[in-house]
Protein backbone atom coordinates (compact mmCIF):
# COMPACT_ATOMS: atom_id res chain seq x y z
CA UNK A 1 0.00 0.00 0.00
CA UNK A 2 2.91 2.48 0.63
CA UNK A 3 4.26 2.31 -2.54
CA UNK A 4 0.92 2.36 -4.21
CA UNK A 5 0.54 5.92 -2.54
CA UNK A 6 3.84 6.66 -3.52
CA UNK A 7 2.97 6.01 -7.23
CA UNK A 8 -0.69 7.16 -7.07
CA UNK A 9 -0.80 9.65 -9.57
CA UNK A 10 1.70 7.98 -12.09
CA UNK A 11 -0.83 4.42 -11.08
CA UNK A 12 -4.03 6.60 -12.51
CA UNK A 13 -2.09 7.81 -15.78
CA UNK A 14 -1.13 4.12 -16.59
CA UNK A 15 -5.31 2.99 -15.68
CA UNK A 16 -6.20 5.59 -17.96
CA UNK A 17 -4.03 5.08 -20.97
CA UNK A 18 -5.19 1.44 -20.78
CA UNK A 19 -9.13 2.94 -20.71
CA UNK A 20 -8.31 5.23 -23.30
CA UNK A 21 -7.15 2.00 -25.53
CA UNK A 22 -10.49 0.25 -25.07
CA UNK A 23 -9.03 -2.10 -22.28
CA UNK A 24 -11.81 -2.09 -19.64
CA UNK A 25 -10.28 -5.41 -17.62
CA UNK A 26 -8.95 -3.18 -14.72
CA UNK A 27 -11.67 -0.87 -14.47
CA UNK A 28 -11.97 -1.92 -10.31
CA UNK A 29 -8.13 -2.51 -9.43
CA UNK A 30 -4.96 -0.83 -11.08
CA UNK A 31 -3.63 -1.86 -14.64
CA UNK A 32 -0.32 -3.95 -14.38
CA UNK A 33 2.34 -2.33 -12.46
CA UNK A 34 5.51 -3.39 -10.43
CA UNK A 35 7.83 -1.64 -8.45
CA UNK A 36 11.37 -2.45 -7.07
CA UNK A 37 13.00 -0.14 -4.50
CA UNK A 38 15.75 0.25 -1.89
CA UNK A 39 14.91 1.22 1.44
CA UNK A 40 16.89 3.08 4.22
CA UNK A 41 16.72 3.22 7.92
CA UNK A 42 18.36 5.11 10.35
CA UNK A 43 16.62 5.85 13.87
CA UNK A 44 15.42 8.89 13.15
CA UNK A 45 13.81 8.56 9.44
CA UNK A 46 13.93 6.00 6.55
CA UNK A 47 14.10 6.69 2.77
CA UNK A 48 13.06 5.09 -0.02
CA UNK A 49 13.97 4.96 -3.31
CA UNK A 50 11.15 3.48 -5.71
CA UNK A 51 11.15 2.67 -9.28
CA UNK A 52 7.88 2.06 -10.56
CA UNK A 53 7.20 -0.07 -13.75
CA UNK A 54 4.17 0.32 -15.98
CA UNK A 55 3.59 -0.20 -19.94
CA UNK A 56 3.15 3.34 -20.71
CA UNK A 57 5.74 5.08 -18.32
CA UNK A 58 8.65 2.92 -19.36
CA UNK A 59 10.75 2.79 -22.17
CA UNK A 60 13.13 -0.01 -23.38
CA UNK A 61 17.09 0.21 -23.57
CA UNK A 62 17.61 -3.12 -24.77
CA UNK A 63 16.77 -7.12 -24.28
CA UNK A 64 18.67 -10.03 -23.37
CA UNK A 65 17.37 -13.02 -25.50
CA UNK A 66 19.78 -15.51 -23.13
CA UNK A 67 18.09 -14.18 -19.76
CA UNK A 68 14.63 -13.67 -20.95
CA UNK A 69 14.51 -10.14 -19.62
CA UNK A 70 14.34 -6.22 -21.07
CA UNK A 71 16.23 -3.69 -19.32
CA UNK A 72 14.06 -0.83 -19.12
CA UNK A 73 14.36 3.13 -17.94
CA UNK A 74 11.69 3.94 -15.88
CA UNK A 75 10.67 6.88 -13.62
CA UNK A 76 12.23 6.96 -10.03
CA UNK A 77 11.18 8.79 -6.67
CA UNK A 78 13.00 9.36 -3.45
CA UNK A 79 10.92 9.45 0.05
CA UNK A 80 11.46 10.28 2.96
CA UNK A 81 9.25 9.74 6.25
CA UNK A 82 11.01 11.55 9.22
CA UNK A 83 8.93 12.95 12.43
CA UNK A 84 5.84 11.78 11.29
CA UNK A 85 5.91 13.76 7.74
CA UNK A 86 6.74 12.14 4.55
CA UNK A 87 8.52 14.15 1.58
CA UNK A 88 8.54 12.59 -1.80
CA UNK A 89 10.23 13.88 -4.47
CA UNK A 90 10.78 12.86 -8.32
CA UNK A 91 14.21 11.26 -8.89
CA UNK A 92 14.22 11.16 -12.44
CA UNK A 93 14.71 7.88 -14.49
CA UNK A 94 15.75 4.77 -12.99
CA UNK A 95 15.95 1.29 -14.40
CA UNK A 96 14.07 -1.67 -14.39
CA UNK A 97 14.69 -5.48 -15.44
CA UNK A 98 11.50 -7.16 -16.87
CA UNK A 99 11.67 -10.95 -16.54
CA UNK A 100 10.33 -13.19 -19.20
CA UNK A 101 8.82 -16.73 -18.31
CA UNK A 102 11.41 -19.15 -17.65
CA UNK A 103 11.26 -22.61 -18.54
CA UNK A 104 10.41 -24.69 -16.17
CA UNK A 105 9.82 -22.20 -14.02
CA UNK A 106 13.65 -22.05 -13.31
CA UNK A 107 14.15 -18.69 -11.41
CA UNK A 108 16.03 -15.76 -13.66
CA UNK A 109 19.95 -15.67 -13.29
CA UNK A 110 20.64 -12.91 -10.78
CA UNK A 111 24.28 -12.78 -11.93
CA UNK A 112 23.66 -12.20 -15.09
CA UNK A 113 20.94 -9.88 -14.75
CA UNK A 114 20.11 -8.11 -11.32
CA UNK A 115 19.77 -4.82 -9.24
CA UNK A 116 21.86 -3.78 -6.32
CA UNK A 117 21.56 -0.62 -4.36
CA UNK A 118 23.57 0.51 -1.06
CA UNK A 119 23.61 3.53 0.71
CA UNK A 120 26.97 5.21 1.07
CA UNK A 121 27.58 6.75 4.53
CA UNK A 122 29.96 9.45 3.31
CA UNK A 123 28.66 11.08 0.34
CA UNK A 124 24.97 10.75 2.09
CA UNK A 125 23.56 8.96 -1.32
CA UNK A 126 21.85 6.07 -2.56
CA UNK A 127 24.30 4.00 -4.82
CA UNK A 128 21.67 1.98 -7.20
CA UNK A 129 23.09 -0.21 -10.59
CA UNK A 130 21.98 -3.22 -12.81
CA UNK A 131 23.99 -5.69 -13.85
CA UNK A 132 22.83 -7.07 -17.38
CA UNK A 133 23.74 -9.49 -19.73
CA UNK A 134 26.37 -10.44 -17.00
CA UNK A 135 28.23 -6.72 -17.70
CA UNK A 136 27.56 -3.68 -15.17
CA UNK A 137 25.32 -1.09 -17.27
CA UNK A 138 26.63 1.60 -17.46
CA UNK A 139 23.34 4.20 -18.17
CA UNK A 140 22.02 2.21 -15.07
CA UNK A 141 24.25 3.39 -12.38
CA UNK A 142 22.83 6.19 -10.20
CA UNK A 143 23.54 8.31 -6.85
CA UNK A 144 20.74 9.47 -5.29
CA UNK A 145 21.63 12.17 -3.03
CA UNK A 146 19.54 11.91 0.40
CA UNK A 147 18.62 15.06 1.54
CA UNK A 148 19.76 16.14 5.34
CA UNK A 149 18.06 18.27 7.62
Amino acid sequence: MPYASLWADRLKKNNDAYVAKGDTRFAVANAPASESHIVVRSPTKTVVLSVLHTLTGCSPIRADPVGNATLKRCPMRLAIYQNGRSTVADAGSGCFIEYGAQPNNVRPDLARNGAMGAYDVEAKSIRAGIVFQGEIAPECQFRVPVPQP
